[in-house]
């Protein structure tokens, strides 16, 4: 049997409603995806300098120095030694509290503790990812 105009009149719109639902899925996984790999990314160079400066400083002399530590946490999180009063850190939610530098005898570990990046959503939590390790340079430049 042949079915008239009639009878498949809203059928367009059933399926358009279907796909709809599953493209707009799709878009958003896409997004939040991309989000996350971006954030990320992110916190990966912004651990790589702190980590880079920490390992210029002469060895021995920046461990003790909390004035030092601080300096490097504001790099990490807003990516300068000396941000300002209103500065904002180059990933939301990220504080220098978070930021943790462990001073060996030849080098020189950043990285990111108890942080979570905030999708759409999801959070996906990152303990100790990023990590940098750098070999120190005692300030000489090569």
């Amino acid at each position: 049997m042949k079915r008239t105009a009639r009878e498949s009149r809203g059928t367009a719109l059933i399926e358009f409603a279907g796909s709809l639902i599953l493209i707009s899925t799709m878009f958003a996984g896409i997004f939040q995806a991309g989000y996350t790999f971006h954030t990320y990314n992110t916190l990966v160079n912004a651990v790589r300098s702190g980590a880079r400066y920490a390992s210029r400083q002469p060895a021995g002399s920046s461990a003790a120095n909390p004035e030092f530590v601080k300096t490097v946490q504001n790099l990490v999180v807003f990516g300068e030694p000396a941000p300002a009063a209103d500065a904002k850190p180059i990933v939301p939610g990220l504080t220098p509290a978070r930021v943790e530098i462990l001073f060996g005898p030849a080098t020189t570990t950043v990285s990111v503790r108890g942080f979570e990046i905030d999708g759409l959503f999801s959070k996906i939590k990152l303990d100790g990812r990023p990590t940098v390790t750098f070999p120190l340079t005692s300030g000489v430049a090569r």
